[in-house]
């Protein structure tokens, strides 16, 4: 998903020019429908998703973690850095599925492409890993699904 930056990540990828690095990276996506499709491959063997989801002005502020929690719960970031339109990260994963990749992250307000490369465990075995993941706006949520995500929202979000 493209995504426009907030002043904030200005900030932060100033701060991180003279750092190297950040602990994580945040971009602002414009709140709505989005069409999500990621295809994965260990082995060489294809795992394809698609979805749509309604994306709130609340969860439109993302996170590489966030984003990386999203792939397997046992998933991280580390070695952020600030890349033209996005960020390039390691993606750790230590969950479900273990494993190690080199990761970028390109975006605008309407559109996110995420590319990671690496190697995980397949059946105790390290094997090469490759996902492309690309999310698009579509357009307005119907207000019953902003209800639903709102409602959802608050209630992972007590405070």
């Amino acid at each position: 998903m493209r995504l426009l930056v907030f002043a904030g990540v200005a900030a932060l990828a100033a701060c991180a020019a003279n750092a190297d690095t950040i602990k994580d990276g945040a971009i602002q996506v414009k709140p709505g429908k989005w069409n999500w499709k990621q295809e994965t491959s260990i082995v060489g063997i294809p795992l394809n998703e698609e979805n749509l989801e309604c994306l709130i002005p609340e969860k439109a502020r993302i996170t590489l973690s966030k984003l990386a929690y999203d792939l397997d719960e046992g998933c991280t970031v580390d070695d952020v850095k600030p890349a033209p339109a996005g960020y390039n990260f390691k993606l750790i994963c230590k969950g479900k599925t273990k494993g190690k990749a080199d990761a970028s992250l390109i975006h605008t307000d309407k559109s996110m492409t995420i590319r990671a490369k690496g190697s995980a465990q397949f059946l105790g075995l390290p094997a090469g890993f490759s996902m492309k993941a690309d999310a698009t706006y579509i357009g307005d949520c119907s207000a019953e699904e902003v209800a639903k995500e709102t409602k959802r929202w608050k209630e992972e979000n007590p405070s």
